[in-house]
């Protein structure tokens, strides 16, 4: 049997690395091992990822000049102008789709009033079983066709009407 000593540290069989903060050669204890002291890490974490290089950037809400440390993804000055923008933006979207909406729904509506609520080739309405919708002529006049004529003017064309 052999005898154990607590004299004899195991030492490493891996081979000299250099030290990433400082650039020193030393002998890992283990793979993971990057740094030959704390300080060393210290200082190269407080470099690498935690050093404030500033850029100015221009808030696109408010106009005015800001330092940025984030030059990629920081955008506004401030979170208050970051929402700010964002609920201008979603008031003049819905502002833009209702107006558009009303317009469209108003002009077909007093197309179909205009037409009698009919179709302008066979004087079908809603009353006879068809369903009528609202299509531009070759003026870009809107009028009132039902969906039959609408299905058979795909094959031939009607010349007909008002």
């Amino acid at each position: 049997m052999a005898k154990r000593t607590k004299d004899k540290k195991k030492k490493s069989n891996l081979p000299p690395i250099r030290c990433k903060g400082c650039i020193i050669n030393f002998v890992p204890k283990d793979r993971r091992q990057h740094f030959h002291s704390e300080a060393c890490r210290e200082e190269y974490y407080q470099r690498t990822y935690f050093s404030k290089s500033t850029t100015r950037k221009v808030c696109p809400n408010c106009g005015t000049k800001f330092p940025t440390s984030k030059p990629g993804r920081q955008v506004y000055c401030s979170p208050e102008c970051r929402e700010d923008a964002r609920t201008k933006r979603r008031e003049g979207l819905a502002a833009s789709m209702t107006a558009e909406r009303n317009t469209f729904l108003g002009d077909r509506f007093a197309a179909m009033e205009k037409d009698g609520f009919k179709c302008v080739y066979c004087g079908k309405g809603t009353r006879d079983g068809v369903k009528l919708s609202v299509e531009d002529d070759e003026n870009g006049k809107l009028r009132t066709v039902c969906n039959q004529c609408a299905e058979g003017r795909e094959f031939n064309k009607p010349t007909g009407g008002k």
